[in-house]
């Protein structure tokens, strides 16, 4: 269960900036290693958040709550197509709140230090931040998966690759994964 990794498109700019050394550019795990260093008032700064997934809207959420100016880009035509209808609800009633600039049918096309380019209407704009954050998604992330089947290839171990290293989801999925192989370890008496 080693997790998963966010997924980076080859969208130009996007490797050299995200959490780079003198970038303004993060990515969640960047945000979430420096969590405690964002200023609780924020106002006047300009934060601008790449993917309207349940990730991105988080880091929507905790930066609109501290005063600042945010606007979320979705190259889909809206926001939390995959949140539950409740949280959607409470997502949507956060955004009008807040008056974050919501960019939807808009696509990255380059990532700066301090600025993303998007197009949308068939127009490019620059779109400048103080924090700006890519949150396009993640992947199945299984790093030692091969060298373990071949290390214990001979051996009477079985091995089982689980969680997002198989197939990255929502944490409601996880969690409904983990019960499940808890309830079957208590069945086999393991635990």
């Amino acid at each position: 269960a080693t997790g998963s990794t966010p997924l980076l498109p080859p969208i130009s700019g996007l490797r050299e900036n995200i959490d780079a050394s003198g970038s303004r550019v993060s990515g969640i795990l960047g945000m979430i290693q420096h969590i405690d260093q964002y200023p609780e008032d924020l106002s006047g700064k300009k934060v601008c958040v790449v993917g309207g997934g349940a990730v991105g809207l988080d880091v929507v959420e905790f930066f609109a709550k501290r005063g600042a100016a945010v606007s979320i880009v979705e190259m889909l035509p809206v926001v939390g197509k995959d949140l539950d209808t409740v949280t959607k609800v409470g997502t949507y009633d956060m955004l009008e709140k807040h008056k974050v600039q919501v960019l939807t049918s808009t696509a990255l096309q380059e990532v700066h230090p301090d600025h993303f380019v998007v197009k949308r209407n068939e127009q490019m704009e620059t779109l400048h931040f103080d924090y700006g954050f890519v949150c396009l998604g993640m992947r199945a992330y299984s790093p030692v998966m091969e060298e373990l089947k071949q290390t214990f290839a001979d051996e009477d171990v079985e091995l089982f690759n689980i969680g997002d290293s198989v197939r990255a989801r929502r944490i409601i999925d996880g969690v409904a994964e983990g019960r499940n192989i808890l309830n079957a370890l208590k069945q086999k008496e393991f635990l």
